[in-house]
């Protein structure tokens, strides 16, 4: 063996005790980030409660598109709390916290990263439902059961623009965290190996 392979072993070994050490460092200090999302999401469910329940408010009190306001608040009332429970539970795994050993500091961020993921999942079916709505608002206004195709236009462009800025930011989110999770799994491999 020479010395340039010894070198760039040594380099190689510095530069993943070096990687190791970042990774847990970003894993202590993002320790109550999936609380904070877990309570964002919970407002934001609440929000939209309160939404549904002002379109049901206005279903009942107007006869101008009271099938509109109607459907929005069923769809509201119905789907947001579900999917933000179905979150909730996916959630759930990446809320705990072991003790700040690096083997299981690394499994943390496993939980986490898969927590993410089946997040990213659900996601995605927000996007399916919405997409979904628009279609039977769209398929209303053409039986004539609805008349807001000026509201309908904005509305679908802007269901568009948000659900494909969303489907690109899940895609986007999800190869990074697939990225870290591999990283999580290949340093708590070569602790499990320095270990035995």
């Amino acid at each position: 063996m020479n010395d340039d392979f010894i070198r760039g072993l040594r380099e190689t070994w510095q530069l993943q005790n070096h990687d190791a050490a970042s990774v847990l460092q970003r894993l202590r200090r993002n320790r109550w980030t999936p609380h904070i999302v877990v309570a964002t999401e919970m407002l934001g469910c609440a929000v939209a409660i309160l939404v549904g329940i002002w379109f049901a408010w206005v279903a009942v009190q107007t006869k101008q598109d009271r099938l509109l306001f109607a459907l929005s608040a069923g769809v509201m009332l119905v789907t947001v709390p579900v999917l933000t429970a179905a979150s909730a539970l996916a959630r759930r795994a990446s809320l705990a916290w072991d003790d700040e050993t690096p083997p299981t500091l690394l499994r943390i961020g496993i939980r986490r990263s898969e927590a993410s993921l089946q997040a990213i999942r659900l996601g995605r079916w927000h996007v399916g439902i919405i997409a979904t709505f628009v279609v039977i608002l769209w398929i209303l206004e053409f039986a004539g059961l609805v008349r807001a195709q000026h509201f309908l236009i904005f509305y679908t462009m802007t269901c568009f623009s948000l659900s494909m800025a969303g489907w690109f930011w899940m895609a986007w989110r999800a190869n990074r965290v697939r990225d870290r999770r591999d990283v999580y799994i290949r340093l708590l491999a070569m602790i499990q190996v320095d270990d035995s």
